[in-house]
């Protein structure tokens, strides 16, 4: 048999499986897909190796895919026989979820200049949205994907017109020609027209939902596939097999069934389906799902693409908590069938539950869930949550909620969350009738709290502006039930003592507040209520942790987007603060950063002035704008968050452990500066630290050289944000003045017992 390779880009997989169909009795097709993440393999690169004649199928997809794009000319300098077929491009509309076709066209200069013209104005339109990426990490990837776009736009020209030299053929005329070029490009004569049109048939059925495969995820409870093509003469076809199983199986004969298909696969073992239905029976049998993802993962790393294959992986490691590994397995589903039954319900409920950062993508998995026939009231539900909270469209969330009230008229969690939006919008009486339901459906929603409010609001008129006392109400009403419950019961519990929170009434600014030590301080001071001004230049970031310090611990949290390295934009917004947030009582200049990690004379200039603004000047300008208010009120506390690298230098740590030096030293300074008034002064010296983003920003988002804790237990954040809430909270008297932390298996900045993490693992791991 004839062997040819076929590339393509990933959202033409079901094009390449019908052509693969068409020509399989006489000829096998290597795959190799690309695919569009950012960093992602490029096609030159995968076809690298190949020396095989190349089917490329061109597509609006292919050719608006930097992957594909960058350095194909070289494939196309390597390859000695190329026949490019010009197929449109079939994608997945996420405003309507149906799959919708693009006309491909690359036959003349005009289509040439179209495409050129796509990738010119995509780098120009990136170059322009710069702005928005502000921390080192996201700026990283940021240029990373620059510099992929504009050396594809330099090349692109050159790509185009040699593709149109090529003379690529319309995918129309390889089917009316019964795909004669292919058979021409294997060396082979053209088949019989009849076995052609046979062959066809065949795979037109394949290809009858290109773009995603509507009979996919059907297990063989419901549907056996027809793989007899992989059955050798004379021997039982694996169906007969594999119906057999399940039959014996339904009858409670798990243990026969078993053994029924391992003997099926140790007789073909490269029968793929004989795999997937016996790692399908062991996730259905008692205390077989550790057997049953070893199965599915042998499975995949032979045929990485099956797609009922992925399914059953993704819930398998669901099951088992593997949660990351859940996701990567349905994501590479989702590339392969956007469409997979159930598959966008499952990764949206993923990604709520597990990954909660990641909210915008859950949204977009859920949106798409609600375009399915079959969709359930929780979907919307989940969806509404979504819209109504970290994505704060309101509208939209009600619209979500509405939905899933009518679906699931017993939902209670949406009639209440509905309740909270009506309460919002000033719909008072809405708002009653829908908490009313939900306390029906749920007793739990009827605390005094929420009765409290709901009844106080069933007589109040609508507002355009909510007074004080409804805006508390609307937080409260917002609390996460659990917590609000628990803590009704400690509010409300007979002669129960009231418990003031150390923090109440303390206002605590707060730098470099989005990751890392800063949110874990910003987590631990709202444990204790103190009031939070939180400032970073992330501001979706910021938002984010200002509403789950809000919900968690009902404090007030005040933000500022801000990048400290500013002078006029710090003095400015310190000095606008609303009044009441102006009397700061402690200060935590956290905000730092380490980039680069070469010796002094291969220093990067940038890095060095990006780490002396952030580390020395910002800190500076900050305490500058706060510290005289301090002075005036003749109190206050400010912790600087340093390093050990500011008590010990190391190699190639030179500019980085230069600026920790000066922390210290100001920190001294700052101390014998303001002693006379009545100022406490301190700083934290932590060695390495986990759970932050200090590693991945110092090699410039190389996630390898990161990787720098995999073998010690360091630090983590949390315990940092332990010794910054102890420093603050001595008595009055008491002042600590400097604090330097490391983890047990690190004695120095180079000495570190690097023998494993298990022997100190904290023991939630």
């Amino acid at each position: 048999m004839s062997i040819l390779a076929i590339a393509y880009s990933q959202e033409d997989l079901s094009a390449a499986q019908r052509i693969s169909a068409a020509v399989e009795a006489d000829i096998e097709l290597e795959h190799y897909p690309v695919g569009r993440a950012n960093d992602g393999e490029l096609l030159t690169d995968i076809l690298r190796k190949n020396r095989l004649p190349l089917i490329l199928l061109i597509s609006d997809s292919l050719l608006t895919n930097p992957n594909a794009m960058q350095g194909l000319i070289g494939v196309m300098e390597r390859t000695d026989q190329i026949l490019p077929l010009v197929i449109d491009a079939h994608r997945l509309e996420p405003s309507t979820g149906e799959v919708i076709s693009v006309e491909t066209r690359l036959f003349d200069r005009t289509d040439v200049m179209h495409y050129l013209s796509h990738w010119q104005d995509r780098y120009i339109e990136l170059r322009r949205g710069g702005d928005d990426y502000t921390d080192a990490v996201s700026q990283h990837a940021f240029k990373a994907y620059l510099r992929k776009i504009r050396e594809t736009s330099v090349g692109v020209e050159e790509v185009l017109e040699q593709l149109l030299d090529l003379d690529p053929l319309p995918d129309r005329e390889l089917r009316e020609a019964d795909y004669d070029p292919i058979y021409q490009l294997a060396g082979l004569p053209a088949p019989e027209p009849a076995q052609q049109h046979q062959e066809e048939s065949t795979a037109s059925a394949a290809e009858q939902s290109e773009g995603g495969a509507s009979g996919a995820g059907v297990t063989m409870r419901d549907k056996v596939a027809d793989h007899s093509g992989n059955d050798r003469p004379g021997s039982e076809p694996a169906d007969a097999i594999i119906r057999r199983a399940w039959r014996m199986s339904d009858a409670g004969n798990t243990e026969e069934a078993l053994e029924e298909l391992t003997e099926g696969r140790e007789d073909r073992p490269e029968h793929a389906e004989l795999h997937y239905q016996y790692a399908l029976m062991l996730a259905l049998a008692a205390d077989r799902i550790d057997a049953a993802r070893t199965e599915i993962t042998e499975l995949l790393t032979r045929e990485p693409n099956h797609a009922e294959a992925l399914f059953l992986a993704g819930e398998l490691h669901l099951a088992a908590g593997d949660y990351l590994l859940a996701r990567q397995r349905w994501q590479r589903l989702a590339d392969l069938q956007p469409g997979y039954p159930e598959l966008n319900q499952r990764l949206g409920y993923l990604l709520t539950d597990h990954f909660p950062a990641d909210h915008r993508e859950a949204a977009t998995y859920l949106s798409r869930a609600t375009k399915d026939s079959s969709v359930r009231g929780e979907t919307y539900y989940r969806y509404g949550k979504l819209l109504a909270g970290p994505l704060d469209r309101p509208k939209k969330a009600f619209k979500a909620l509405q939905m899933a009230v009518e679906i699931d008229p017993e939902h209670a969690p949406a009639h209440y969350l509905l309740a909270v939006l009506e309460f919002d919008r000033g719909r008072l009486n809405h708002a009653r009738q829908n908490f009313l339901l939900a306390v029906n459906l749920e007793p739990a929603y009827g605390t005094p709290a929420n009765r409290r409010a709901f009844s106080a609001g069933h007589h109040a008129p609508p507002v355009e502006k909510k007074p004080p006392v409804a805006s508390d109400a609307l937080s409260a009403l917002k609390q996460n039930i659990a917590e609000l419950e628990a803590m009704l019961s400690d509010r409300e519990a007979p002669h129960a003592e009231v418990k003031v929170r150390r923090g109440a009434g303390k206002t605590v600014f707060l730098s470099g507040a989005t990751s890392g030590i800063g949110l874990a301080t910003a987590r631990r001071l709202a444990e204790e209520g103190y009031r939070l001004i939180l400032a970073a230049r992330r501001k979706e970031r910021l938002d984010a942790v200002a509403r789950e310090l809000r919900n968690a611990a009902g404090i007030d949290v005040h933000t500022l987007e801000l990048d400290v390295t500013d002078r006029e934009r710090v003095g400015e917004e310190l000095a606008n603060l609303p009044e009441a947030w102006r009397a700061i009582d402690i200060l935590i200049n956290n905000a730092g950063k380490a980039k680069g990690f070469d010796p002094i004379h291969r220093g990067d200039l940038d890095h060095w002035d990006e780490m002396i603004d952030v580390n020395l000047r910002g800190l500076l300008y900050v305490t500058r704008a706060i510290s005289p208010g301090m002075v005036a009120r003749k109190g206050g506390t400010i912790i600087n968050v340093a390093s050990t690298a500011g008590k010990e230098v190391y190699p190639n740590g030179n500019v980085y452990c230069a600026t920790k030096h000066a922390v210290d030293a100001l920190t001294h300074s700052m101390r014998l500066d303001l002693v006379e008034h009545g100022i406490r002064v301190g700083q934290i010296c932590p060695a390495h630290v986990e759970e932050t983003e200090f590693a991945l920003v110092r090699f410039d988002g190389d996630r390898e050289r990161a990787k720098i804790y995999q073998d010690f237990q360091p630090l983590r954040s949390r315990d940092v944000a332990e010794t910054i809430h102890f420093m603050i909270s001595q008595p009055p008297h008491v002042n600590i003045l400097d604090v330097v932390l490391q983890g047990t298996q690190q004695a120095s900045s180079t000495v570190v017992d690097r023998s494993g993490r298990a022997r100190f693992a904290p023991e939630e791991e």
